[in-house]
């Protein structure tokens, strides 16, 4: 069983995606360099069909990572959910955001936050707006694995 510290959840939220933004920076600069070409040689068709191809190249990779992207808006909110629900804790509990884990990124019924050497159920109303914390115990603490950054 994994817990999650307030630290690692903050920056698995902040990281960017180094892939998409290299490919995209890559693909725009040989497009430029092609279109240059090209209007240097208007006479060479070469360089204006390998400017299509980028244009196109560059449409066909956002198309497939828009729906990545989408995936990741959702995983960050719900990750910005459970760390403020940490933030909380951490006022109501007078504890420091360092002593808290979670057992999930996301907010769900059900999930366990460790506050120092204790665990606690996290429960909700219908719609996530309120908590309550339930002290717990968990069966086998030596399949506890905390991850801290």
């Amino acid at each position: 069983m994994s817990f999650y510290s307030y630290q690692y959840l903050y920056a698995q939220n902040q990281e960017p995606n180094f892939l998409f933004i290299f490919v995209i920076l890559a693909l725009s600069i040989a497009l430029i360099v092609t279109g240059f070409l090209y209007f240097k040689n208007r006479t060479d068709n070469k360089y204006r069909d390998l400017a299509i191809i980028f244009i196109l190249s560059i449409a066909l990779f956002f198309g497939i990572n828009y729906n990545n992207y989408e995936k990741q808006i959702d995983v960050n909110n719900q990750t910005n959910q459970t760390l403020t629900l940490m933030k909380s804790i951490s006022k109501a509990k007078h504890v420091s955001k360092n002593k808290l884990y979670s057992s999930s990124s996301g907010l769900s019924e059900g999930m366990l936050v460790k506050i120092g050497k204790d665990y606690y159920r996290v429960s909700f109303d219908n719609n996530l707006s309120s908590y309550t914390l339930n002290k717990t115990n968990v069966v086998d603490t030596s399949n506890v694995k905390l991850i801290k950054k």
